[in-house]
């Protein structure tokens, strides 16, 4: 059984589910105390073993399902709403979300059709249709049968600053345009979702605002690391991997990685490489097709910030956006 955390009338209860999921070794989700109140943060994967493990996990920490007040949930990916809809299902409890997750978590059509009409378009517009195919088809599978991911239950919104159940809402986008955390000011608890885990950042995904415009996801992660400065943390649950407690070297180690994952993109693009697909695979070679998704986003949002800083200038060719430095420019 993993380690109990109390602190007054208050503790955590870690439910870290061992899983190679994205690589990421666990999916976790903790049941927070606050003297009779429970609530689960996050909810894990929607398959067999997660539901199997967690009920155990319960069992095994002597806390009935009933007892649980309320579920709040970090951001809208398929490895944190595993169990929301069987909770809810015998017990109605309210859930949380960001009020910018809710049309996402629901599944909405408007939201669906604006989604794939986004990646349709950014991957035509950055060149690498050809690679998007297989996430394109499980967008348009969702599109079309959605009832086997909607989560079903009213979603309360929340946003930053609003307290639930003893917990601040921090909104840190980033990772997602929806990511939250939520801190325990008296304990220090800040339960992470996947803003940061203990060896660094998580992906930082491109995605769309409401209006359907692109998000700029590491200028999104920086500010949100830069705000969690002014939170006094002790304890990180986050949402993969293990607890931890240096939150502040993690941060600078996230903020560190940003700014040599941009210097990368830089030189490559110095070198010769202005298209987007040319980039991912002179940085990342045969890894580029098998992890595309994850890739495309950092090519694309790395490019974004350097356009941003003044330091790369993007020009539509053809309708494919092509890559310069703007130092090359300048002494031309």
């Amino acid at each position: 059984m993993d380690a109990i955390i109390k602190t007054g009338n208050k503790a955590v209860y870690p439910i870290i589910f061992p899983s190679d999921y994205s690589g990421l070794g666990s999916i976790n989700c903790y049941v927070y105390q606050n003297g009779e109140d429970y609530t689960l943060i996050d909810a894990g994967i929607k398959n067999e073993e997660f539901e199997q493990f967690f009920y155990q996990k319960l069992k095994d920490y002597n806390i009935e399902i009933n007892q649980i007040t309320r579920i709040i949930l970090t951001h809208f990916h398929n490895d944190h709403i595993g169990v929301v809809n069987q909770i809810t299902n015998v017990y109605p409890i309210p859930v949380y979300a960001s009020h910018i997750a809710i049309p996402r978590l629901k599944c909405e059509d408007d939201y669906l059709q604006q989604k794939l009409t986004f990646y349709y378009e950014l991957y035509e517009q950055y060149g690498v249709p050809e690679f998007a195919r297989e996430r394109m088809l499980k967008m348009e599978n969702t599109l079309h049968n959605k009832e086997h991911v909607i989560i079903y239950p009213q979603i309360l919104k929340l946003r930053e600053g609003q307290e639930v159940g003893g917990l601040q809402v921090i909104a840190a986008p980033g990772h997602s345009p929806d990511s939250i955390c939520l801190f325990d000011e008296e304990t220090g608890w800040l339960f992470a979702g996947d803003f940061l885990l203990a060896n660094g950042m998580t992906s930082a995904l491109i995605d769309h605002d409401d209006s359907g415009n692109i998000t700029n996801p590491f200028s999104q992660y920086i500010d949100s690391i830069e705000k969690m400065n002014a939170y006094n943390v002790h304890t990180v649950f986050a949402g993969h991997k293990g607890i931890y407690e240096n939150l502040n070297e993690v941060m600078e180690k996230g903020l560190s990685k940003i700014e040599y994952k941009l210097q990368k993109v830089i030189s490559k693009i110095s070198e010769g490489h202005h298209t987007a697909k040319q980039l991912g695979e002179a940085i990342y070679g045969e890894r580029f097709s098998k992890y595309f998704t994850f890739i495309i986003s950092e090519i694309i949002g790395l490019t974004l910030l350097g356009e941003q800083r003044g330091l790369i200038v993007r020009k539509l060719r053809n309708g494919e956006w092509h890559f310069t430095i703007k130092s090359l420019i300048e002494h031309k």
